[in-house]
């Protein structure tokens, strides 16, 4: 595993964001925007969750050719009732749709996640997929009100710095959210004949929030992981009693077969990490490239 390597985007990169309503960050070299969907108010286990984990919205380009098409990847969680018309503006438009699935279990209201690909130029993508985006709903789902009786945030935030310290990476910690971000940039992948190290391709998530006076919170992770390590990392996992969530493929004509991982368990963070790193030390460290 590397940690993310961060630069400055590029004026393109910045356009991409604008489009798009996000972040424009630069991680492992690749333009990446991101955003929540921040009117989507989400109980996982009976705690609240809106850390990114579960209310994402990411979107990359890279690659970019002579002329100035892209890989562009995209995934946004999104409601049962806006699945199909998403998709059908996606399909109009020309954009791969790769993947539809649930990424969590024992989560009020169901969410669901949809995944979508194309080599596209960067800012055609932003607009096609802007467009797209205008069917989901902005009104607020689920219940906004913060619940009281939360840790202490000095105490919840010095756990942060604990729980990055266990499982490496990039780590913030904000409105009592602890989030740790690494990649998988060992793993060589292409995805339609393109070599990509998005965050989106070779993630790892850890996330840990609604943190209570009893040292337990609502966690959880994922990560991309290869065929062959997915039975032992999963065996792992039960081994520690944590709830695997759903595995599935996010991308297709991807090389080599990628598959992701998620799950979730109310527990005191360290312990969690600790058992997370236990089961994570699976995973191959070597190179791993194309298969023929």
């Amino acid at each position: 595993m590397d940690s993310m390597g961060t630069m400055e985007p590029s004026n393109l990169c910045r356009e991409f964001a604008r489009i798009l309503g996000a972040t424009p960050t630069v991680i492992n070299g690749v333009c990446t925007a991101t955003r929540s969907r921040t009117n989507i108010h989400p109980v996982v286990l009976g705690r609240r969750a809106e850390s990114f984990m579960f209310v994402p919205q990411a979107f990359s380009f890279e690659n970019v050719d002579a002329e100035g098409r892209a890989l562009c990847l995209g995934e946004t969680v999104i409601l049962q009732q806006e699945i199909n018309p998403f998709i059908s503006r996606l399909r109009e438009n020309g954009i791969i749709v790769t993947a539809l699935h649930n990424h969590w279990l024992f989560e009020e209201p169901r969410l669901m996640y949809i995944h979508f690909e194309s080599i596209d130029e960067p800012l055609a993508f932003a607009e096609k997929t802007r467009e797209a985006l205008d069917v989901l709903t902005t009104r607020n789902i689920g219940n906004s009100r913060r619940v009281r009786g939360g840790m202490n945030n000095r105490r919840a935030e010095e756990l942060c710095e604990e729980f990055h310290e266990i499982l490496g990476g990039m780590s913030t910690f904000e409105n009592g959210i602890c989030t740790v971000m690494n990649s998988r940039t060992n793993i060589m992948a292409r995805i339609l004949g393109r070599r990509s190290r998005s965050f989106l391709t070779l993630p790892q998530m850890f996330v840990f929030e609604s943190l209570t006076p009893d040292g337990r919170a609502l966690c959880s992770g994922e990560t991309v992981i290869l065929q062959e390590e997915l039975n032992p990392f999963i065996s792992r996992l039960r081994e520690h009693n944590i709830i695997v969530t759903a595995f599935h493929n996010h991308w297709l004509f991807e090389n080599p077969r990628l598959m992701f991982i998620h799950w979730e368990k109310i527990d005191n963070p360290l312990n969690f990490a600790r058992d997370v790193r236990d089961a994570l030390e699976v995973l191959t460290t070597r190179e791993v490239r194309l298969k023929r």
